[in-house]
């Protein structure tokens, strides 16, 4: 799997996202309200609803599910901003480069 092959270049220090209490409320928010999307799309292709009506709800939860990896990546730069004084500016500088481009890999993936 392609995630296995990216994560291996994180830190193994690394077990826990440290997300803040704040943003693990407000993802965990988010995803709850996410999984009722995905149930809402499950029962319109099985009642067969127009394509156009599913689409349409599959493109809201994909930007709900990009707004919970902006949240996620906008507390690991925080925590990483927080932490500047202790660890080497490259360090940080690099683990933010292979989080972005995990971000943007599939991104592309997409497409």
């Amino acid at each position: 799997m392609k995630n296995k092959e990216s994560m291996k270049s994180f830190p193994e220090h690394r077990k826990s996202s440290q997300l803040h209490p704040k943003a693990k409320h407000a993802i965990g928010l988010r995803l709850n309200r996410i999984e009722g999307q995905v149930r809402g799309l499950q029962r319109q292709v099985e009642r067969d609803e127009y394509c156009d009506q599913i689409v349409n709800q599959l493109e809201a939860v994909h930007s709900a599910l990009n707004a919970v990896g902006i949240l996620l990546l906008s507390n690991h730069l925080e925590s990483y901003v927080a932490r500047a004084s202790s660890r080497c500016k490259d360090s940080i500088t690099q683990e933010m480069l292979i989080t972005l481009s995990i971000l943007i890999k599939r991104r592309d993936d997409e497409k």
